[in-house]
């Protein structure tokens, strides 16, 4: 993620918060007799979740262990990795019983060696996709699509890589190991990030009704109106627990098994504390930061790189964008549905 993202996703802090209680209990339930080791898969700047590992840290001390802590932070290469490392070290300055560390790379591969993680925590970052799709070609989400075969395209990789995901973790877990996963996720009314069902509008299409006036003021090419896709995939909970379940894959061979899985709702926040201020630029301008925050890069790599223009489309996109919901703050939300699922390594 780039700069400034955790100042930017207060939802995605929300989400993380409502997951300590189950963080609390893996943490309880673990058998700590050598050197402890806790991953963040896909942390970003590590900003939404310091008061996460903050509290984690504190209950494993609490208990009285000798044991030396170790938290690693990961994310890809081009992760803002300064600002990772600078809210990671935050647990260990002046503690001589933790560690923190940097694992870059992507988390669709086995990051660390085999039977050495106790607690692996992930949140918000696994409905990306790890293979463009490239079916969607009237839409810039497929779950707001009109689009069957291409949500059946998005749905199938989304599944592939959640597989190799679980299965990757299920290496790295020690038997007795735990990991707990918060997830974008859809529920059984077809609601996910962007769609609250019609309390308000659907983001995702007013994202891609600009995009496609941009193509209509030849402000972009058809073919970069096409690649305008945001490859993430918001998935149910069946999906989720299905490789835990289907004694075929490897994540369930490797020893991986669910314990117990929830849905959990956030109402948007920026929403909320405009219901009280009425701040109208405030929201609109918060509102579209973070979405902007994880949809950008998406129409980003839609444009061509050597072609000549007066102003970035995307930097138009989010103008129009902000101007939209300054115009009609009551009918803006962005509410998350989130999946949480603990797992555990037998």
């Amino acid at each position: 993620m780039t700069k400034g993202y955790s100042e930017q996703t207060a939802g995605a802090k929300l989400c993380i918060d409502l997951a300590s209680d189950w963080a609390s209990e893996c943490i309880a339930n673990l058998n700590i007799e050598d050197n402890l080791f806790m991953m963040d898969y896909g942390a970003a700047d590590g900003g939404t979740a310091s008061e996460f590992w903050g509290k984690i840290i504190q209950d494993i001390r609490e208990r009285e262990i000798t044991s030396q802590i170790s938290l690693i932070g990961n994310d890809l290469y081009s992760n803002d990795n300064q600002a990772l490392i600078k809210n990671l070290s935050v647990h260990s300055s002046g503690n001589e019983s933790v560690s923190t560390l940097i694992c870059a790379g992507s988390f669709y591969d086995q990051l660390v060696p085999d039977r050495l993680i106790d607690f692996g925590f992930s949140a918000t970052a696994m409905h990306w996709l790890n293979k463009k799709v490239e079916t969607l070609d009237n839409h810039t989400h497929v779950l707001a699509s009109n689009n069957k075969s291409a949500r059946n395209d998005f749905l199938e990789q989304a599944l592939y890589d959640w597989n190799q995901i679980l299965e990757m973790r299920s290496r790295e877990l020690k038997v007795g190991g735990k990991l707990l996963t918060v997830n974008l996720s859809r529920d059984h009314e077809d609601r996910y990030l962007g769609n609250n069902g019609g309390g308000t509008v659907n983001v995702h299409d007013q994202i891609h009704s600009i995009w496609r006036d941009l193509l209509q003021e030849n402000l972009i090419t058809e073919a970069e109106y096409k690649r305008g896709t945001i490859q993430n995939f918001y998935k149910s909970p069946e999906e989720f627990t299905l490789p835990l379940t289907n004694k075929a894959s490897e994540a369930y061979k490797n020893g991986l098994r669910l314990l117990k899985e929830r849905t959990v709702y956030v109402e948007c926040p920026y929403k909320e504390k405009w219901k009280n201020n009425k701040d109208t630029e405030e929201f609109s301008i918060g509102l579209m930061e973070t979405i902007r925050s994880w949809s950008r890069h998406s129409f980003d790599a839609a444009l061509e790189k050597n072609y000549e223009r007066e102003a970035n489309p995307t930097d138009i996109l989010f103008n129009r964008l902000t101007s939209l919901i300054r115009s009609d703050p009551e009918n803006w939300s962005l509410d998350y549905v989130e999946h949480h699922l603990m797992m555990e390594k037998v």
